[in-house]
């Protein structure tokens, strides 16, 4: 998904093309002011996270223009910078430390990363598809802060950013249904039919353990804690499922259930959240989304399993959502948002949790004998699924 930021007053136009690849959220258009003539800028979008094998920046002009601003913006040069153009550094602080520390994940002597730079083609649209993007593999540390450095080797503009760490939503034993693989029963666990251990500590049945949303009068929650320096979290619920087609060949598939995103009154993490889904909907989104991602003529389909992904994201990546949001009212001028020392942008840092469960025997009968759902083909009581 993109973001545009444009701004055009009298046939001035302001570049900022940058991208969200994390949480799936609505894109949005800021107005920003005009850059001074000859003055120098940049537009950053930078989400650094330490689940992910490669991270990635994207970096573009931020000029003014007299020209029509829909030719301007198909023009790659005009808005990316060429190669070998910028020297893009990332450097590791400790929290309240002026000295520079490891950087990367194995690695006991580095202490800066040099991102390479590549071009990928993205979605056509008012921008040219072909964008100049930097990257490394170099494994991240999920504390401390890290320091962006981008250098214009031409003409010496430098540009700065910096944004602290954000660890992974822990698993612990007290609350559902984020819990230790050893307490409760995960996708593919070691044991029969991903049942890892042969009782719950502080249930004491099995049935307990796993997912079940045959039963109408409760309301399901998915509780966590938060972690330090996240502010905002995105909860999905993805029900996996497979269809197992006429001609003998079958398809993996999912349908995603999306939260309203939590919002943590403390950074320093162990605040407990929720949310919550009445059981009646969950069968209802199922009817809704399954037929609209049908491929071939089904002659079965089995539930496979949950899965529980939450995203959690530091405090300046939720500013910059919140002030870049749709205006919900009349008024159209909102406030700036950028913490890129001489341009525009966001450099945060965002990390994952995903976690598989296995389904209750029950709940994937009521699959079945639903009203909303049995016309979908789910198969009842099944053998043990793994992957």
């Amino acid at each position: 998904m993109f973001i545009q930021n444009i701004t055009m007053k009298n046939k001035i136009l302001y570049i900022s093309l940058i991208f969200i690849s994390i949480l799936g959220l609505t894109s949005c258009k800021n107005d920003l002011d005009v850059l001074a003539p000859g003055e120098e800028s940049v537009s950053v979008y930078g989400v650094l996270n330490p689940n992910l094998a490669v991270q990635n920046i994207r970096i573009n002009k931020v000029y003014l223009t007299n020209g029509d601003a829909l030719v301007t913006g198909q023009n790659a040069e005009d808005i990316n910078y060429g190669a070998g153009e910028l020297k893009v550094t990332l450097e590791r602080f400790m929290l309240g430390s002026t000295t520079p520390t490891l950087t990367s994940v194995g690695n006991s002597s580095k202490k800066e990363i040099v991102l390479t730079e590549t071009v990928i083609t993205t979605a056509g649209g008012d921008f040219n598809v072909n964008q100049r993007i930097w990257q490394t593999s170099d494994k991240l540390y999920n504390s401390g802060e890290y320091k962006l450095s981008i250098k214009n080797i031409n003409t010496g503009a430098e540009f700065s950013s910096k944004t602290v760490m954000v660890d992974s939503v822990r698993s612990y034993p007290a609350m559902p249904f984020i819990f230790v693989p050893t307490t409760y029963p995960v996708h593919c666990g070691s044991g029969a039919n991903g049942y890892v251990a042969p009782t719950i500590p502080g249930t004491g049945t099995q049935q307990s353990a796993y997912i079940n949303y045959s039963i109408f009068t409760a309301t399901p929650k998915i509780k966590f804690r938060s972690v330090a320096n996240a502010k905002l979290y995105k909860v999905i619920m993805r029900f996996h499922y497979i269809d197992s087609l006429t001609d003998g060949t079958g398809n993996r598939k999912f349908v995603d259930f999306n939260f309203a995103s939590q919002i943590s009154s403390l950074l320093v993490g162990g605040q407990e959240l929720e949310t919550s889904f009445s059981t009646s909907e969950f069968y209802s989104n199922l009817a809704n989304q399954i037929p609209t991602q049908t491929v071939g003529t089904i002659k079965n389909r089995t539930a496979h399993y949950m899965e529980y992904i939450i995203y959690a994201c530091s405090e300046n990546m939720n500013t910059f959502l919140k002030v870049n949001q749709p205006s919900t009212t009349i008024a159209q001028n909102k406030p700036n948002y950028t913490n890129i020392n001489g341009g525009v942008g966001i450099f945060a840092s965002v990390s994952k949790t995903a976690l598989g469960k296995e389904l209750w025997s029950d709940f994937i009968d009521e699959l079945s004998n639903n009203t909303s759902t049995s016309s979908l083909l789910f198969v009842k009581r099944y053998k043990f699924i793994c992957p």
